[in-house]
């Protein structure tokens, strides 16, 4: 394992902790390195990666707000080299990714963006209340009536799927399908597998594009009244309207961020509340701090800890030289907690005035699509579970479990009682 590697002006040092994101304690606890790593090295090179890590809040929004420099062209490329007989079976699979919305830079992302905001209009997130609650209430009162229960499986690993397939049209038995797909993406693309394992994750990868492809096809030959159907009518002036190959992207980007960051966003909300017992007891006395305290889950726990950026020339981050065409790994996680942006950042505050001011669902053009959807489903799962069973507590000696991957986090289980 190697040392992260300090750039500090002419200088290079080795500091004394390794950078390893794929493992504990890291993987269990990123936040320790975090602010040493803040603090020692605002920008220093992972050789082990071939990445340079961006870790003040500063540094991080300069680089959102600058795309002619800071390009978001790998944004969703595998975070290290895929195997020639993997990279085959993709091929083979039909897999067939374009830049759309993540990945891709102005003037091409602009045009996609605008269209695929005509299509997720406020209207149709608005409209998705009375189904998010209602869904919600019913998997609390048909899961949730033990006195004992594991919150991640038993609500947050597939209510937000059930929300994102309302939105897009989707079946609800898919659910496990799709789950299955979105795994094998976040392993592929933001973990470290080895040859083995890529085999089988590019098998369920390229499933996952098919079935995106399908449900696009569908529509193109029978509209509904459904995001993918609205996606594919999409029009604004004399912007090219959207391809088949281009909406085939975006489902297949909702099919795994429409769902896996909320699931996470859940689950550390839940996590984050019930430790922090009194914060749980004030959103169950007075519901109106909910919205707040999502804020401040987002900003002290994330579900995405960190993003990708690429360099299109040489330029200076933090007073860092970095070279052009270099990759960059911006760790969210780190520019929350910054102190020169947030007071005491180690201390979770629902009443924080700033908390809305983390970076968590980006910033400027990239900014999250579906945070209006994200903010929603979290709010009415804290309602819902704040009236219902305010006695929720989290069962002492667990040891949580995160994906191996450098992006996003989320518990993998969350067990809790309650009083019947």
């Amino acid at each position: 394992m190697r040392k992260w590697t300090r750039v500090d002006g002419d200088s290079s040092t080795h500091g004394g902790e390794a950078f390893d994101p794929f493992h504990d304690p890291y993987l269990a606890d990123p936040y320790p390195f975090f602010a040493k790593a803040r603090a020692a090295a605002p920008v220093f090179y992972s050789p082990d990666l071939d990445y340079w890590v961006v870790t003040r809040y500063h540094d991080i929004r300069q680089v959102f707000q600058t795309p002619k420099r800071f390009s978001a062209a790998n944004t969703l490329a595998p975070l290290q080299p895929i195997c020639p007989a993997a990279g085959h079976l993709l091929g083979e699979g039909g897999f067939r990714p374009v830049p759309t919305l993540t990945n891709s830079d102005p003037p091409g992302h602009t045009r996609v963006r605008r269209l695929a905001t005509i299509a997720f209009t406020p209207r149709r997130v608005a409209a998705m209340e009375p189904f998010v609650r209602e869904l919600t209430a019913r998997s609390v009162e048909k899961r949730l009536s033990s006195g004992r229960a594991d919150l991640v499986r038993d609500l947050a690993w597939d209510l937000p799927a059930l929300v994102i397939f309302r939105v897009l049209g989707i079946p609800d038995e898919d659910v496990a399908r799709v789950k299955a797909g979105a795994e094998s993406r976040l392993l592929l693309m933001w973990g470290r597998p080895n040859e083995d394992e890529q085999i089988r994750l590019v098998q369920g990868m390229a499933a996952f594009w098919r079935y995106a492809e399908t449900l696009v096809a569908s529509r193109a030959e029978h509209r509904r009244d459904d995001f993918t159907s609205d996606l594919l009518l999409a029009r604004d002036g004399d912007l090219p309207a959207l391809n088949h190959q281009e909406v085939t992207q975006i489902v297949y980007e909702l099919l795994f961020a429409g769902h896996e960051t909320t699931t996470g966003l859940i689950g550390n909300a839940l996590r984050r509340l019930l430790t922090e017992r009194h914060a749980w007891e004030e959103i169950c006395s007075d519901p109106s701090l909910i919205p707040n305290a999502i804020e401040e889950v987002l900003r002290f726990d994330s579900s995405v800890i960190a993003w990708r950026r690429k360099t299109t020339e040489a330029v200076e981050i933090g007073g860092v030289p970095v070279p052009a065409n270099a990759n960059l790994l911006l760790l969210l996680g780190s520019a929350n907690r910054d102190p020169a942006v947030f007071e005491d950042p180690e201390g979770f505050d629902i009443h924080r005035q700033n908390a809305k001011e983390h970076l968590s669902l980006g910033l400027g053009a990239h900014y999250c699509l579906g945070a209006p959807l994200v903010r929603l489903e979290a709010r009415i799962v804290l309602e819902e579970l704040s009236a219902r069973l305010p006695s929720l507590r989290l069962i002492p000696g667990q040891t949580l479990r995160f994906q191996p991957n450098t992006t996003f986090r989320g518990p993998l289980a969350l067990l809790v009682e309650w009083d019947i």
